[in-house]
């Protein structure tokens, strides 16, 4: 516990330490039913899926309070820029029996739902001896987890088993939980609640509530490429890029959106280390777009921004991160350009590389060569945009799926 507490004081690695460790009161949450609903979530990606989730709800009409938990800084972020008032969010709690029972004490949950693969053994365990329904969603296992879970069958059979239903992303996802001792009867594949997001960022963007982008000053004829969710090693590939693009093409704009906004001083050091000319987002709110490199600083602009590029890549796959969400570009009717590091969308890359809808590459001459050539040959990529268009609007309704089973927990209805 000593070495714990000072590790996150050294690295800053976990947020809100004192909410962390019990101090929570009740006092700061604003009651207003009898069914409160607990989602943990811990970084960016879970929260994305529990906005999927809690927008289904509200389409159910159900009447109960929401809390939404996060164990990372930038998920707390996004999660209260996301819900608002609407949602209490919450730092999670370290897995401690005292801790976990102060938070059941002070939120008195009726449903506890764990995303994808947040499965802490304290909490499991005494809510479900306190009678609180817990449900797996979005729930997801790459090989890598399986193997070390397997290591330790015994425990985790145990963990699984405080797990009232569960609902996964695939089905491979669904035999893993299974053979490490996860009742059949209670678990079901439902799909990927995160890709029903982009169908409605799309509408929303479409409308007249849409978050409207600053003016980019885009020129009838201009190339423009949309790198989005990007890790270290990225910009400086994605920079190489745009300065072979340039040399093809008359006019190229190239917008970066990095995954983590905390990296911007480092991408902004290396551009400027680099001598290389670049407009933040931000600025382009008071100012015009002088730059062909724009660098994306606030969140909440990614849809929008691939609703206007003529191409895109999907960051974290070019670096080994795991890979991002490639339905995002292609809801809009643009093919997505992802690179080998795709283990956490492995579904989604396997559908699309089955459809012709998407775009492995291996390196920056690869995505380079890969817009020349499509460049070049307009109605084999405009082929390649409608496929990759009906295939994500193919993969919506895992959210209202496993909404199904909030329901059957409130109402108290047996899963099996």
């Amino acid at each position: 516990m000593p070495f714990f507490i000072l590790h996150c004081l050294v690295t800053r690695r976990h947020a809100n330490l004192g909410q962390r460790f019990g101090l929570i009161e009740s006092a700061r949450f604003k009651w207003r039913h009898s069914t409160r609903i607990w989602l943990h979530a811990a970084s960016v990606g879970e929260v994305q899926a529990a906005k999927a989730l809690i927008l289904a709800l509200d389409r159910t009409g159900l009447q109960a309070d929401l809390v939404v938990s996060t164990v990372t800084e930038q998920g707390q972020i996004v999660a209260r820029q996301q819900f608002g008032d609407k949602v209490s969010c919450i730092y999670a709690p370290v897995d401690l029996p005292w801790v976990i029972r102060k938070f059941i004490r002070v939120i008195q949950p009726s449903i506890y739902i764990c995303m994808e693969t947040e499965l802490w053994p304290n909490m499991l365990r005494i809510a479900q001896k306190r009678g609180i329904k817990t449900l797996l969603l979005n729930g997801r296992m790459s090989d890598r987890s399986f193997r070390h879970y397997q290591l330790i069958g015994g425990f985790m059979k145990q963990i699984l088993g405080s797990i009232s239903a569960a609902a996964t992303i695939s089905t491979a996802d669904m035999e893993k939980f299974i053979a490490l001792g996860f009742a059949r009867r209670n678990i079901t594949v439902s799909g990927n609640a995160k890709y029903d997001n982009d169908i409605r960022s799309r509408k929303s963007t479409d409308s007249k509530h849409k978050p409207l982008l600053p003016d980019l000053n885009i020129g009838q004829g201009q190339t423009v490429l949309v790198a989005g969710s990007t890790h270290s090693g990225e910009e400086e590939t994605l920079i190489q890029v745009h300065q072979a693009l340039t040399q093809k093409f008359h006019d190229v704009l190239t917008i970066i959106a990095p995954r983590h906004l905390k990296r911007l001083p480092v991408i902004e050091a290396f551009f400027r280390e680099k001598n290389i000319q670049f407009q933040k987002l931000s600025e382009l709110k008071i100012g015009e777009r002088s730059a062909h490199i724009v660098l994306v600083d606030y969140m909440g602009t990614l849809a929008a921004l691939y609703s206007i590029a003529d191409f895109a890549f999907c960051g974290g796959s070019l670096s080994d991160r795991g890979g991002h969400n490639i339905m995002e570009p292609a809801i809009w009717g643009v093919p997505p350009f992802y690179g080998p590091y795709m283990k956490d969308f492995a579904d989604a890359a396997r559908l699309f590389a089955k459809k012709k809808a998407g775009f492995k590459i291996n390196s920056g001459q690869e995505l380079l060569d890969k817009i020349v050539y499509f460049a070049a040959h307009r109605d084999e990529y405009r082929r390649a945009g409608q496929a990759a268009k009906a295939l994500a609007l193919s993969q919506q309704g895992a959210a209202d799926r496993q909404v199904k089973l909030i329901l059957r927990a409130v109402r108290g209805q047996e899963y099996n």
